[in-house]
């Protein structure tokens, strides 16, 4: 089973109106106090998954490009000090147009940072204005000229659809342009105001009827130019929202998906452990103030987890490998759904894996429901 740390930074220099990730606009980050309590964590992490190598190290946020390297730098080196890092660990740090300059990418390359998740969100001013994001069109281009020059040749960009008054070309526009910049990576998410962890200023406004978004079909027509451009530029979906050149598929990510354990350390962050066939679920308060909790997963659970995580990628779930991993008979179980999401033209099934077509992926959580 494949192992992964994330370490989550909270910090931004605004906090965009649609976003419910654990994150607060400073103007002052504790960068020293923040990073010795991520410290502090990740030791007590480490005796919860003793043996451990990891494949991945995820720092998102938040900002974490806003961490000072020298600070994020103590970070990485507690990590390995901790559990082996495999050679070819996937080394991610998100990063946002704008909180970076060539010298501070250099300095993240320099300590090991290997593939950077920009979030571009969109390159044209009436989306990023929509969107409450500060950075322009032409920041968000030389953030990924900056991220070449500093010697990044792993690097993801985030586009958003469905904004205020995007239109289907919009989005094209938009997705042919991170086609241009040739990123090995790119993901693609549908504006969404629903089922968040906290309600954001953006759900706010669309509750009282001040703002106004496309409706259900146009963003479905937005979803199919967009991933009309991503493969003219050759980039297959790996997952319903994720796009990537051949081997360029994101390591970590796809550790959640697929059931993979993870330690994480930093506010609002959540890890899982494994426990027979069911685990364990850690989870940090939003605030960087509060303490984490953590619940029992049971094996019911566990399995409906697997289900909805392994669905929504492209490659899809391997029941016999899942029913030698948890020894359950799950395709006994399921074996009318599954013939049912089959026939309904939504995937394929060949007698061990079942896989949703695009059409299934855009369904992806209706899909899923079907099991549960």
């Amino acid at each position: 089973m494949q192992f992964g740390v994330y370490i989550h930074f909270p910090y931004c220099l605004s906090k965009c109106p649609y976003c419910d990730f654990a994150s607060r606009a400073e103007t002052v980050i504790p960068q020293r106090r923040y990073t010795e309590a991520v410290l502090r964590e990740l030791d007590a992490r480490a005796a919860q998954f003793p043996g451990r190598e990891a494949v991945s190290i995820y720092f998102g946020g938040g900002t974490p490009s806003l961490w000072d390297p020298p600070q994020l730098g103590r970070v990485l080196r507690e990590i390995r000090s901790l559990w082996p890092v495999r050679p070819d660990a996937e080394v991610t740090l998100e990063a946002n147009p704008g909180t970076t300059d060539e010298a501070r990418f250099a300095a993240f390359r320099a300590l090991g940072v290997n593939r950077l998740s920009i979030g571009v969100q969109s390159f044209a001013p009436a989306q990023l204005v929509a969107l409450g994001r500060k950075h322009s069109g032409g920041d968000a281009v030389r953030a990924f000229q900056t991220a070449r020059a500093a010697g990044f040749g792993n690097v993801s960009l985030d586009l958003i659809h469905g904004v205020e008054r995007q239109t289907k070309d919009l989005a094209a526009s938009d997705t042919a342009a991170a086609v241009a910049l040739g990123p090995e990576h790119v993901s693609c998410y549908a504006l969404t105001l629903t089922g968040l962890a906290e309600e954001v200023p953006m759900a706010k406004a669309l509750r009282r009827g001040e703002l106004v978004l496309p409706d259900d079909e146009s963003v479905s027509d937005m979803g199919d130019a967009v991933r009309a451009e991503l493969a003219k530029g050759r980039y297959t979906r790996y997952e319903i929202s994720n796009y990537a050149r051949d081997g360029r598929e994101a390591v970590h990510n796809s550790l959640y998906w697929r059931g993979g354990e993870y330690a994480a350390a930093g506010c609002g962050a959540c890890g899982f452990l494994r426990e027979g066939r069911g685990g364990v679920r850690f989870a940090n308060d939003r605030s960087p103030e509060r303490d984490a909790s953590s619940e029992r997963v049971s094996p019911e659970e566990h399995l409906r987890e697997r289900i909805f995580t392994g669905l929504r990628l492209a490659e899809g779930i391997d029941f016999a490998a899942l029913e030698r991993d948890l020894d359950l008979p799950v395709r006994d179980r399921y074996a009318e759904v599954i013939a049912r999401i089959a026939g309904q033209g939504l995937g394929s099934f060949d007698g061990a894996r079942l896989h949703l077509n695009d059409r299934g992926l855009d369904l992806h959580s209706e899909v899923s429901l079907r099991f549960f």
